[in-house]
């Protein structure tokens, strides 16, 4: 089923894990009512709206974009964006990840809640991005173009920031209290997934009953808090049978102190054991 008019795509080929670096960056004209979501993503985006309308849905909240606007889309923070039916937007987008990042954009006032930022120059932000692009078609010299491609995305955070200045300036770096508290619950999950987590004490140390921090934990990642556990569980998990620990080490550094419960677990997220699943990586990495 055709949702653009057109939409190009350029990947960087060589991304740096720990820096921020850029994975890929576009340029589409969706149909009218083409959207995305409701969905959570793993990694930052940033759309500047080219033309045309539509409408971006984050942490409760509707934002109406148009022309000049620009959205950012925060790693597990569930949203949705969809195209006005009479006048469908056009947008161009980079999609970033690295460990510098939300430490970047939180001091320039962009947060989860603070995600919309209106009155971009389009000249500018077009000539930017138009290098950014270039940069990742450096096939050649794929560091190279990782770099330059890098640099280029920090110019357009910083243009973003001369425009998300607000008149409060104690607004400008502190997220609500619920979003705080939720953030807060999301690396404490996302950090403390080796350690036996109740979701009462969680929510006892940030000030909620469990039953209120579960709903909003759902409306802003779209999981539960024990969804999101096993989420972040079962990937490490597939990350550490990419090594030599056993099945049974490997349980117990993502949280679980039963081996065949963790097998168990395990196969419920994949389809296969962790034994299969390990033997499938090793033997698709000696045809590649």
């Amino acid at each position: 089923m055709e949702t653009h008019r057109s939409i190009s795509l350029n990947i960087n080929a060589a991304p740096l894990k720990g820096e921020m670096s850029v994975l890929f960056s576009g340029h589409g004209e969706p149909l009218g009512g083409h959207f995305i979501g409701p969905c959570v993503h793993s990694y930052y985006l940033i759309h500047i709206v080219l033309s045309g309308e539509g409408i971006f849905e984050t942490l409760g909240e509707t934002h109406s974009l148009r022309a000049g606007d620009a959205f950012v889309i925060f790693p597990d923070i569930l949203v949705k964006y969809e195209a006005s039916v009479e006048i469908p937007w056009t947008y161009m987008w980079v999609g970033f990840s690295g460990e510098i990042v939300e430490d970047s954009l939180t001091s320039i006032g962009i947060t989860p809640d603070r995600a919309v930022i209106r009155g971009c120059s389009l000249p500018v932000m077009k000539r930017m991005f138009k290098n950014l692009r270039k940069s990742l078609q450096k096939t050649e010299y794929p560091q190279a173009g990782n770099m330059e491609s890098s640099g280029w995305l920090r110019l357009i955070m910083g243009e973003l920031a001369l425009l998300h200045q607000p008149a409060d300036a104690e607004a400008k770096t502190t997220p609500s209290r619920s979003f705080r508290q939720i953030d807060q619950a999301i690396r404490l999950l996302s950090l403390q997934y080796g350690k036996q987590l109740s979701i009462e004490e969680i929510a006892r140390s940030l000030g909620y009953h469990r039953a209120h921090l579960s709903k909003l934990f759902k409306e802003a990642t779209g999981l539960s808090p024990m969804q999101y556990l096993f989420k972040v569980r079962m990937k490490k998990a597939e990350e550490l049978l990419e090594g030599e620990l056993t099945v049974a080490q490997i349980a117990a550094s993502v949280g679980y102190n039963d081996p065949l419960f963790f097998t168990k677990q395990f196969h419920k997220w994949s389809g296969q054991s962790p034994t299969d699943f390990r033997r499938g990586r090793r033997d698709r990495d000696k045809l590649s």
